[in-house]
């Protein structure tokens, strides 16, 4: 478990052991060919696909399609990484967290809130440092996350 506060000054608790409730959200840590998958977001940045699920849909389902809409990919086996609980005066909301080898990219005409898929090579922990990223990506939440997936992703021999 990791508790912080984000850069709205939001409570955060992290646990990398699967909790007992559909969350209210996902985002998927996915990789491509040799880099990371992200998604450019119009109006924060590059972060990783995610976003709220739909009636009815399973989280898993729900990752599927963040990750269909925002980046045209087609997951192999999605991973469990991480469940966390963001408390805030507004809301209180969970966000599950997958970990993917991308089998396939498909172009699409619409990518919603995004511009799309943008693949990058390199340590994923210095990448997400840079400018371009969304502040989301920089928060000391999401160096654990990156952890734990790059953690899962070499257990099952899907990255070196």
């Amino acid at each position: 478990m990791f508790t912080y506060k984000d850069a709205l000054q939001n409570d955060v608790t992290i646990y990398f052991d699967k909790q007992n409730y559909q969350a209210d959200d996902v985002l998927v840590v996915p990789t491509f060919l040799d880099g990371w998958l992200f998604t450019e977001h119009k109006k924060r940045g590059l972060e990783f696909p995610g976003g709220k699920g739909e009636q009815g849909e399973t989280n898993m389902e729900a990752a599927k399609r963040e990750l269909m809409e925002e980046t045209g990919a087609i997951p192999g086996e999605l991973y469990f990484v991480a469940d966390y609980l963001v408390t805030s005066k507004e809301r209180t909301f969970t966000k599950r967290v997958y970990t993917t080898k991308v089998e396939k990219l498909e172009a699409k005409t619409d990518y919603l809130e995004t511009r799309g898929p943008v693949v990058l090579n390199g340590n994923l922990r210095q990448l997400i440092c840079g400018p371009a990223f969304s502040f989301f990506m920089r928060d000391a939440g999401m160096v654990k996350i990156v952890e734990a997936a790059e953690r899962i992703l070499k257990q099952q021999k899907l990255v070196n």
